[in-house]
């Protein structure tokens, strides 16, 4: 496989998540256990054992995973005293650059766009600040900033790396911008790992048409032309943001599946994907299996993965149990709308994904 140093480096950079805090760098056995509860949606057990980490060792990974641990427990002062704490040495952003980036994988995208501003305002030339000042407010829904900020790296885009075209892209077209970016995504790139990502970007353009076949078979090629061994718990570092692209891509097959049919295919797909660290995809996903479970008849299966997802992060409780208040008394209000906007507060640059998957989920439970 040919990979460059310097392509890998860049979609490092260009990504979302840092390379520091995913659960495969748990260095001891508490962290290693509170994840496992964590993911079981025993969020309050795993707190302590999160806090006792990030004061033991005062690490910025270890820090920051406690705080985006705070967010989804609905702690918010808490956790942004922390995030303050881990700003107030930061002279030329790049704390606040892998704050920016821990909250949205955290899927807190609004929190994340004044980190992300003030990581670009110290390197407003650094490709890689712009992109992610770009990201955050697309996710945060502010693509009119986001668009004039584009606007003002028109000259500079065309010099930039082919990593940081493509992730140019990205973005355009989840603004909608799908012109500018078929331009950038008319060069291959000669590398593979290039390559995967122009698949799963160009996939986009598909899924927001509800081109099924074209989405899976973009997607699938994506997938192919990765190493096996990437959706394992142990990837070298310099990996990790591939890996989370291939999860992403597993995650969007995977509803372009179940829309095409047989729906069984997808199930696969998804099971792999949420075991991403980026919350949109893990809860997306898991909403994708519980329709399964709820298609299949299996109701207890699938109100088991949504009170862990809602033990997990707060802001699916209320929905989960909208959803099984409704199930229950068959009330005429939408069953799934609340789970919707909950999902779509995790990454509102998604929402060509978010709407015909919780679409695939409200059909599930009137599936005879």
């Amino acid at each position: 496989m040919r990979v460059s140093v310097a392509l890998l480096s860049i979609l490092v950079a260009a990504a979302l998540g840092p390379t520091g805090t995913s659960a495969g760098d748990a260095g001891s056995p508490g962290v290693y256990v509170a994840g496992e509860l964590d993911q079981q949606g025993k969020l309050a057990e795993a707190l302590p054992l999160y806090r006792s980490r990030a004061e033991e060792t005062g690490t910025q990974a270890d820090r920051l995973r406690y705080a985006t641990a705070l967010l989804r427990a609905g702690q918010r002062e808490a956790a942004e005293a922390v995030l303050g704490e881990l700003r107030r040495k930061d002279t030329h952003g790049e704390s606040a650059a892998v704050v920016a980036s821990s909250l949205l994988a955290a899927g807190f995208p609004a929190l994340a766009v004044p980190h992300a501003r003030a990581a670009h305002e110290a390197a407003s030339r650094d490709p890689g600040r712009t992109l992610l000042l770009v990201r955050a407010l697309t996710a945060a829904g502010d693509r009119e900033s986001a668009r004039a900020l584009i606007a003002k790296t028109r000259g500079e885009a065309a010099r930039w790396a082919d990593g940081e075209r493509l992730e140019l892209a990205r973005w355009q077209i989840r603004m909608g911008d799908v012109r500018p970016a078929r331009t950038l995504l008319d060069r291959e790139p000669p590398e593979v790992v290039g390559q995967m990502f122009r698949d799963s970007i160009r996939a986009d353009v598909a899924l927001g048409q509800r081109d099924w076949p074209a989405v899976s078979e973009l997607l699938g090629r994506a997938e192919r032309r990765v190493p096996a061994g990437l959706t394992g718990k142990r990837v070298a570092r310099a990996w990790r943001n591939v890996q989370r692209e291939l999860y992403s891509v597993q995650l969007r097959r995977a509803l372009a599946l179940w829309r095409e049919g047989p729906r069984d295919r997808a199930v696969p797909e998804a099971r792999s994907a949420q075991a991403s660290d980026e919350e949109y995809v893990r809860s997306a996903a898991i909403l994708l299996l519980a329709a399964s479970d709820f298609a299949g008849g299996r109701r207890a299966e699938a109100q088991a993965r949504l009170d862990a997802l809602a033990g997990h992060d707060r802001r699916f409780a209320d929905p989960v149990a909208h959803l099984r208040k409704a199930l229950a008394s068959d009330a005429k209000e939408d069953p799934v709308a609340p789970l919707q906007a909950a999902l779509a507060g995790e990454d509102r640059s998604l929402e060509f994904v978010t709407a015909p998957l919780v679409e695939s989920l409200r059909e599930s439970l009137v599936t005879p």
